[in-house]
């Protein structure tokens, strides 16, 4: 009971620690402009917690199958509070990340829109004539005829 005791607190506390990061991840996805290294720190802590999460939560199954309990623990009320407060700090997890998908999104939209602008660049040249005005270049196939 000590050890599962011990993987819910390791639980608790990297979620706890995994929600600071997404928060970070958030604000930074709030700036007009990304700082892309931050990101890639933050997506990397990210990425960390996120095992170190499926690890113990691994460890907490085999246990629990070994001591034929179950989450949420109803009869042992330390192991229950344990398990609401991971919960509830999974769940605030969960709506930050949803908020970070809408940033992302949005993103990307921004940076598709500006894609199509850049490749729009070029299609349309003009070309200045010996009179010095602005003239759209001629499009289409040149056919040199002779007779």
């Amino acid at each position: 009971m000590e050890n599962l005791r011990f993987i819910l607190d390791k639980i608790q506390t990297t979620v706890a620690e995994l929600g600071l990061i997404l928060a970070e991840e958030a604000n930074q996805l709030k700036r007009p402009q990304i700082n892309p290294v931050l990101l890639q720190i933050v997506s990397d802590s990210k990425s960390r917690l996120l095992s170190t999460i499926a690890y113990y939560e691994e460890q907490r199954k085999e246990l629990e199958a070994s001591l034929k309990i179950a989450a949420p623990y109803s009869l042992n009320a330390e192991l229950s509070t344990h398990w609401s407060s991971i919960t509830m700090k999974v769940k605030k997890a969960n709506a930050l990340n949803q908020e970070i998908y809408g940033l992302l999104d949005m993103h990307l939209q921004k940076t598709n829109s500006l894609k199509n602008i850049v490749n729009k660049v070029g299609t349309n040249m003009s070309l200045y004539g010996s009179d010095g005005q602005s003239k759209k270049a001629q499009s289409g196939k040149v056919y040199n005829i002779a007779i």
